[in-house]
């Protein structure tokens, strides 16, 4: 083997791989952790003006209370059927994906 050769092999085992996956899936990680996270900072103005919505309605709807009880069954039924319908399209999109 020629010094030339032997220095190459000696470059060639020290070299780094063309490409790093722990790297990459760490560099990937942090993105989502980032997006994540704006994400949620982007919702916090939307709970913060719902809160403050809520709040003022109260005087309006707490004396309805007594008449609104009246309507707990209904509401829970349609409850029910929200929740069916909304598994029912997350299913047909899962399914029909694969």
């Amino acid at each position: 083997m020629t010094p030339e050769r032997k220095l190459q092999a000696l470059f060639a085992a020290e070299a780094p791989p063309a490409r790093d996956y722990a790297f990459q899936a760490r560099l990937a990680q942090r993105i989502a952790l980032r997006r994540a996270w704006m994400t949620v900072a982007a919702l916090a103005p939307w709970c913060v003006a719902g809160v403050a919505i809520l709040w003022a309605l109260i005087p309006v709807v707490g004396p309805l209370g007594e008449d609104i009880a009246a309507l707990v069954p209904a509401a829970g039924m349609l409850a029910g059927v929200a929740v069916s319908a909304v598994a029912a399209l997350w299913l047909s999109r899962r399914f029909s994906a694969a």
